[in-house]
This record gives C-alpha cells, structure tokens and sequence, in this order.
C-alpha cells in the first residue's frame, strides 16, 4: 500500500469499506440472477487476500490516561468487539472491531496497583484475562482475587457496568482480616460453553505469615503454590473448585478445546524446572493429562517460562515457552516444530479467518531485538513473516475482517516526556499516548 492511499485510509483511524451500487439495478430478478457471481468474487477476493502478506495499516487511540500498565486483549465474534484489560484507565476499553473505532470502556476495577501488602488495595493490579460469554457478559480478573462480572450487551440498561465481583481467594493466601490478603491478582480466564464454567488462573499468591526476606524487602511474603478456580458462569456464579499447582512457577493462560471438551493450560515450571501444558476436565475439576516442555532439548537453553496458548483445528496447539513459540499435537503431546524467527510473547491467537497464528516478541527471539508481530500458518506450522510493532504486544484477531490488533504499551518515563517515543504509535502521529496497533492481509491491487 503506498503512502498516499495510507494517509488518506487513517484519516479517521478507522477503515471503510467502498459500497458500489449498480444504478441500473431494476428489481430483485437481477439481483437473484446476480447473487451467485457476486458471491463468487467475494470469495476469491477473500481467498486472494488471505493469503497476501500482512502489513500495519493504522492505529486506534483510547480516551484517559496513557497506556501504561495493560494486559489480555480479545475479540468477540458474536458482539463483534475487541475487548483490552486497560489498567492505566481502570478498566476494559472496548472497540468496534468491524469499524475500528472505540466506543466504552467497563470501568471500576483496581488499575496497576502493588502486590504484596496484605489490604484489598495491595492485592494485585488488574484488569487481566478478559473474554465475553455468549451471554455478552465480560469476565475479567481483577486485583484483590477477584473476577468482575460486567453487561456488555448494548442493548440492555444495565451495559458497561459491573454486575458481580466474585472472590478466587483461598485460606492457604487469604485470612479474611484487614491486613490478611496475599492471593493476588486473578489473572488470565477460560470459558467452558458446554459446562458453563469459567477457569481463572491465581498466579501468584503469598503466603500471609511466612516471610522469606529479600535484599530489598526484608518483610516479603513467602510464595504460596499457585492455584486454579473454577467459577460458574450461570447466576449466582459460584465458586465450584480450586487445583492447587504444587511446586509450579505460576499459571498462565487456559484455553478451552471445544473438540476433547477439556481446558489446556500453561503452567511455567518452577526455578530450574520445565514449563508443562495440562490438560483439565472441568467436570472433576482435576488434570487428566500433562505435556512437559524440556525447553533445553527443544531450544538449547534451559528455561522454565510459558505464557500464551492458542488452538487451531486439527488439535494444532501454540504454546508460548521457553521463549519460543512451540506448536504441537494436543492429542499426543508431540512437539511439531520451534518457530525461531520470533519471540513467543504474552499472548497468542488463531485466526480461523485466514489460518493463522499470531504472536509478538522479538525478532529471532533474541532479547533487545524489535519487538515484531509473527504471522505463523496454523495448518502447516511453518513461519511465514514478522512485522515490526514496536512495543506492541498481545495479538487479536477479528475472522470476519481479518483485522489483527495488537497494544502499543508505553512507559511512564515516556509518557511524560512523549518526545522519547519510538513506538509505532509515532508512524501515525501519536506521543506519548500508546495506542492499539491494527494490522490486515494486502488488499488486490494495492502496492508491495
């Protein structure tokens, strides 16, 4: 796309689609006689465009403060909105992901506050995960262990606002007195349609009386095993269960696998350990298969992180580890292939529109290098290209458009002095304000 057709496209900073309108049109024959062709086309148009390199095409800035402190992103098909937990604004900014436009945010939750002080208000930052129910309810963890419940149905009375906040704390982190709350943030969610059970990760609870002293903070609380919680997703949302991840590093992402009618979730190993992917039945609550990842065997150097996860069909399953993308067979655990031209990232998302997966993180995954927006095809677990999104990061993806979204995240020191800048938020005139970075396949005809 050259830069005039650029300029001109994020006037303002949204897309529109040309509408043409034949003007001899007469009657609902010719259309009849017309619809198959023009189907046809659009198909080709689409299958032309899916496979045409992805390329950065704009930017969408939010409303408040400065993007600082965020976290998950996603993009739901049946309000066909991008959802990001925004803790610089305290909430959950919402896009048009057809339009690209914002348009409201669920407000009232922690923002980036501490971890670690024993009251409700150093109980860990939040929004975290965020995903919407069919039901378009917004869950999103929060700090304090606590997952907010909130209407996102335009249409209702009660939209934008916060229906429950349902605590995750368990006595092993939490004693229920003033000063005793050391579960942390609830982080990243999984929703189970079939069962109606929603899975949030607690991934880094303390200990409210065991001290293990740091050289910077003499009075830190010991870490505690993390833990999963499962919550249902039908009024009165009741807290169902906990598993308990002995001598883990944490837990990340859960994902829930529609075809094996279970959840996947990372799980980071412990100090010196390998990170792993569980398999969870949310009718028993407990793991009913584990997938280690020996990062040293896979990459050649020892790890212990993982993050993101993503599934594609055929039970092609990205794992975001040992600083890598992985992918690999969710049925047997078999490892397909290492994608090293890029980082693995946060986040990571399938895209059932074009077939692909979406990662960002750091050319060749080397750290310091650019960060950079991987395209990876699902169905062949090959790499396909990088594009540079500085200080961009958590990818999602709109099937109906093929619109990708990444946050542009700044600093503070940047914020206040947006001269500093380098974000790609800057390609697009923005300083010192961060933005969502928006990406799509090349359209017939434009330039290369």
């Amino acid at each position: 796309m050259n830069a005039r057709k650029l300029g001109s496209l994020l006037t303002g900073l949204a897309l529109a689609l040309p509408l043409v309108i034949e003007a001899d049109r007469s009657g609902d024959q010719k259309e009849r006689e017309n619809r198959h062709d023009r189907d046809c086309r659009d198909n080709e148009h689409h299958d032309h465009d899916v496979k045409t390199p992805v390329g950065l095409i704009g930017v969408i800035t939010v409303p408040g403060n400065p993007i600082t402190s965020s976290d998950i992103a996603w993009v739901d098909p049946g309000t066909e909105r991008y959802y990001l937990a925004d803790r610089s604004n305290l909430g959950v900014d919402i896009l048009d992901a057809e339009n690209d436009i914002y348009v409201g945010r669920v407000t009232g939750m922690a923002g980036p506050l501490p971890s670690g002080g024993g009251t409700t208000s150093t109980n860990g930052p939040g929004p975290n995960g965020v995903l919407v129910t069919p039901n378009r309810h917004l869950w999103a963890g929060d700090g304090n262990s606590t997952v907010e419940v909130a209407d996102v149905d335009p249409n209702s009375i009660t939209y934008l606002s916060i229906l429950k906040s349902v605590s995750t704390a368990i006595p092993a982190c939490d004693t229920g007195a003033a000063t005793g709350h050391y579960c942390g943030r609830a982080d990243e969610l999984g929703y189970d349609p079939k069962d109606h059970v929603i899975l949030v990760a607690n991934n880094a609870p303390l200990s409210p009386s065991a001290l293990c002293p740091t050289m910077t903070n003499p009075n830190a609380h010991c870490a505690v095993d993390p833990y999963a919680t499962f919550v249902s997703a039908d009024q009165p949302y009741a807290v169902l269960g906990h598993i308990v991840y002995k001598g883990a590093g944490g837990l990340e992402q859960p994902l829930w696998d529609a075809e094996l009618q279970r959840f996947w979730i990372t799980v980071p190993g412990p100090t010196g350990g390998n990170p792993e992917v569980d398999r969870v039945d949310p009718v028993s609550m407990r793991v009913d298969k584990t997938y280690p990842l020996d990062c040293a065997s896979l990459t050649g150097a020892a790890s212990a992180s993982s993050t993101g996860i993503a599934l594609a069909p055929f039970q092609h399953l990205l794992v975001s580890a040992c600083g890598f993308p992985i992918i690999l067979n969710a049925l047997s655990g078999h490892v397909y292939t290492v994608i090293r031209q890029v980082g693995g990232g946060d986040e990571v998302w399938h895209n059932p529109g074009d077939g692909r997966f979406y990662v960002t993180g750091p050319l060749n995954s080397v750290s310091g290098g650019v960060q950079q927006l991987g395209v990876i095809d699902a169905e062949t677990s090959t790499w396909l290209q990088n594009i540079p999104d500085v200080r961009g990061k958590n990818p999602a993806a709109f099937a109906e458009t093929n619109h990708i979204f990444t946050v542009v995240q700044i600093t503070a020191a940047i914020a206040a002095n947006p001269s500093t800048d380098n974000s790609v938020c800057t390609t697009f005139g923005f300083r010192g304000t961060g933005c969502i970075a928006l990406f799509t396949h090349a359209a017939e005809g434009d330039d290369k």
